[in-house]
């Protein structure tokens, strides 16, 4: 609850605030990552260091796909594990709707600097998911309910010293920040659906600080109140996240792709309009 409010009030100071207060945990993590593949990959390479594989009873797998294995691959099994690992890959894509939403607070060209900055986020993205994904097959790193993934590579890197706990910090930090997709995007959205009339016309006013400070303040509550019903207990609500994520980035990114066809359309036609009049 502290850093809810924490995060509503950093927002209410302004647009150019919150990214100043929050740029700096992002390149953290960013760094911490990186440095945890190139040396960790260096480290296997050079000396073979791998993690003892763990005793049976200390893996955790999820036992549906277990019975699967066992009867074989159906058709539907096969199917069902396609969709298991579509959506569990998706969740490395919550963001992109952050970026598609937020046109508007980008800088003039607002198109051309949010693509840019899509595609500088795809490639970060990218590289750390394969890197981290690759190091833990390398070192054959295992899940556990005791440890984070995460830390047990950078436990098993780095030791048990300063950069292990800045690393955990790094990975905190992003995690708490990462609330602040909704408060960039849910406010000026709403505040685009208030223009047109679909929401209640206060969702378009804007603050002191040119911020919509109506659409933050009401993100807040409803999140204070999410998180005090489900008792602060994020694997609980883990399924409305999943929900609302989904839900966003696919509205998002079908709205941009229907956007460009459009748009390609009249491109087409007024091309051919040219070539009709020459």
């Amino acid at each position: 609850v502290t850093l809810v409010v924490f995060i509503t009030l950093v927002n209410l100071r302004g647009v150019r605030e919150s990214g100043a207060v929050f740029a700096g945990p992002t390149y953290l993590f960013i760094f911490a990552m990186l440095a945890l593949v190139v040396v960790g990959c260096f480290r296997y390479f050079t000396t073979g260091d791998m993690i003892p594989t763990p005793a049976a009873d200390q893996l955790h797998f999820d036992g549906s796909i277990g019975e699967i294995s066992q009867g074989g691959l159906t058709g539907f099994a096969v199917i069902w594990l396609l969709m298991r690992a579509f959506a569990a890959g998706c969740t490395a894509l919550t963001g992109v709707e952050a970026i598609s939403n937020g046109i508007p607070a980008f800088k003039s060209p607002e198109s051309k600097n949010a693509a840019k900055t899509l595609t500088w986020m795809a490639a970060v993205m990218v590289v750390l998911v394969l890197g981290t994904g690759y190091l833990a097959y390398k070192i054959n790193a295992h899940p556990s309910p005791d440890e984070t993934l995460v830390s047990l590579m950078t436990r098993h890197t780095f030791g048990t010293g300063i950069f292990y706990y800045f690393v955990q910090a790094a990975t905190a930090a992003i995690l708490i920040l990462a609330a602040n997709t909704g408060y960039a995007d849910f406010p000026r959205l709403a505040s685009l659906l208030a223009a047109d009339r679909y929401l209640p016309r206060q969702f378009a006013n804007r603050g002191d600080k040119l911020v919509y400070s109506n659409g933050i303040v009401i993100l807040a509550i409803l999140s204070l109140v999410l998180i005090v019903i489900f008792g602060g207990q994020e694997q609980a609500m883990l399924p409305l996240y999943a929900l609302g994520v989904f839900l966003s980035f696919t509205l998002s990114q079908s709205g941009m792709i229907i956007h460009w066809l459009r748009a390609r359309k009249v491109e087409e036609a007024r091309e051919r309009i040219i070539k009709e009049e020459e």
